[in-house]
């Protein structure tokens, strides 16, 4: 069987994925967040935290924007926070999710997903306000620390409280915050439910349990529906937003309706890495409550290993990551410090509908085996069956050269992992996201400011929110595409071998030293989830470990206005 361990950097990124595919929830209504709420309080917005005066500039109704969000995961809400706080003239926000609210206390199914929030989610919520991100902080557990187990027996601390503390209290940085998806959802559903109550001019319903199955850029509109003879279409909309993740169908109606060669999109499946998630109503006895952790199987042939999060509660996270493995059995005593893989993740789309296997007990005996700090845990025969009965989850990749349409289309955009999945791969997909959607409304504050008088207010309300998108795309297409190289490096292609030894020397000096007594840098991760630096400015200050320059800010310029047209 061909094994594999999975780097530190590999197992945390998976786990701050932001589901990979749209996060969405099902129920099967349509249900407005309040039946008359809407907004008189609208502020303007630049990644910091906005103001509340309202300033909508027009007395004519036609100006007012009816939009359309396709997902209603985090960024999806956050954007509809920021609308509802926006300066923006805005008369309804319609949101469709394929799932069920996240706060119905419906089955998991096993997709218990842990979020990190770093530095960049925290700053683009805050971009509502500080009381926004009090009601997210307290749904999750902030973490400091982080444990490496080699072994039962022997662990070293990558970071802990009271190494960060000092420049905590130098940069004013805070710890990440780990929580669900399903909570970070229900938290900033919460607010928008209560926020929505008290205005009098927004409408804004989530439609749960709303699949899309078309998105129509030439007369834009949206249908809805799985079977033929309940499909319903809404709009027409001013702006569609696709916060829908890798799969997206509003990426996909930009591919088909865009011109010729014009918008390009990638999708891949990361084989041959794959995941599982168990969710657990405590921490593990034998490890430290407060601190993420990663472990080592006892055997390297073994191919897992698993990440370990508290979370809120006094629970915690289990993601086990391998390598895809054939269905062959296991024959041989050779083969069973193996089989866990085989048990985990022989099949990677498994029919959730069938039985589930008998052999749950069997898998909970080789997790213990295989991860002895884990003995002991209340729940692990359930978390066993979670796992024997959940698919096998593959991450994707997503590059697009643009994330917004062209101006002879309906003015749409997309965020997040419509526009630049990663598969985890960085630990920055939720958080990205959510920076996506701020800027997003940076753009649309900006750029949309309807006159007093126009004769054509159609062609001009068109006008304007295309330039907003445009503005849109320059700033976060590059952004997209830094974030790209720096989760997947050269992609498959070798530095030449000089650079490349010395690419592998300052990397061990950097997670040595963390640019400590002025030796190395921050290690990549830490950059990433503990500052806001852009993608672009870490890219290039990292040109040592690429083949290929990154492009210029004029490059991208040119590039994106060229397609614009």
């Amino acid at each position: 069987m061909n094994t594999h361990v999975h780097r530190p950097l590999m197992i945390l990124s998976v786990l701050l994925v932001s589901l990979l595919a749209s996060l969405g929830f099902q129920t099967d209504k349509v249900r407005p967040l309040h039946p008359h709420r809407q907004h008189t309080s609208k502020p303007a917005t630049q990644l910091k935290q906005t103001s509340s005066s309202q300033d909508t500039n027009t007395n004519h109704p036609e100006w007012d924007l009816n939009v359309a969000i396709a997902g209603a995961g985090p960024s999806a809400l956050l954007l509809a926070h920021r609308l509802l706080k926006s300066n923006l003239p805005i008369s309804n926000i319609d949101m469709f999710e394929s799932r069920a609210d996240p706060r119905s206390k419906q089955s998991l199914g096993g997709r218990a997903y842990a979020l990190g929030l770093g530095m960049r989610g925290r700053t683009a919520i805050r971009t509502v306000d500080e009381e926004l991100w009090t009601s997210v902080k307290t749904s999750g557990f902030g973490c400091e620390r982080f444990r490496l187990h080699f072994n039962s027996k022997w662990n070293i601390k990558l970071r802990d409280d009271e190494s960060s503390s000092t420049s905590n209290e130098e940069d004013g940085s805070e710890p990440s915050v780990l929580i669900y998806q399903t909570d970070l959802c229900g938290a900033l559903l919460d607010e928008l439910d209560r926020r929505s109550a008290m205005q009098d001019s927004i409408v804004v319903k989530v439609h749960f349990n709303s699949t899309i199955t078309h998105v129509d850029l030439s007369t834009s509109e949206i249908t809805i529906g799985k079977e033929s003879a309940h499909l319903k279409t809404k709009g027409p909309y001013d702006l569609i937003v696709g916060c829908d993740g890798a799969n997206s169908i509003v990426r996909s109606a930009l591919e088909l309706y865009s011109p010729p060669n014009t918008f390009i999109a990638t999708q891949r499946k990361l084989y041959p890495g794959c995941f599982k998630v168990c969710r657990l109503d405590k921490m593990p006895p034998l490890m430290d409550p407060k601190s993420v952790a990663l472990v080592l199987p006892e055997s390297m042939k073994t191919g897992v290993t698993a990440f370990v999060e508290p979370t809120v509660g006094g629970g915690s996270c289990i993601l086990f990551a391998g390598r895809m493995s054939s269905e062959e059995s296991i024959t041989t005593d050779e083969d069973k410090e193996s089989s866990l893989s085989s048990l985990l993740f022989s099949q990677p789309n498994v029919n959730e509908e069938e039985d589930e296997p008998t052999d749950s007990t069997v898998l909970e005996e080789l997790i213990i085996a295989q991860f002895p700090l884990l003995k002991d845990t209340p729940g692990m025969k359930e978390a066993a069956r979670q796992l024997i009965s959940q698919r096998t989850n593959v991450a994707d990749s997503v590059k697009c050269n643009i994330f917004s349409s062209s101006s002879s289309m309906t003015p749409t955009a997309i965020c997040g992992d419509a526009a630049h999945a990663t598969g985890g791969v960085s630990g920055q997909g939720c958080n990205s996201a959510l920076v996506d959607v701020a800027v997003l409304v940076d753009c649309l504050s900006e750029y949309y400011h309807p006159p007093q008088d126009s004769a054509e207010i159609s062609t001009a309300k068109k006008e304007m929110l295309h330039k907003c998108l445009s503005s849109y795309s320059q700033k976060q297409v590059p952004e997209g595409a830094a974030l790209y190289d720096l989760s997947f490096g050269n992609d498959g292609k070798t530095l030449p071998i000089f650079r490349n030894v010395r690419a592998i020397i300052s990397n061990a000096v950097d997670s040595i030293f963390r640019g400590r007594l002025g030796i190395g840098k921050q290690p990549l991760q830490t950059l990433l989830a503990s500052s806001v630096t852009p993608f672009v400015e870490i890219r290039r200050e990292r040109q040592k470990y690429y083949i290929e320059e990154f492009p210029s800010d004029g490059w991208f310029k040119e590039s994106l206005e060229k397609l614009y047209l």
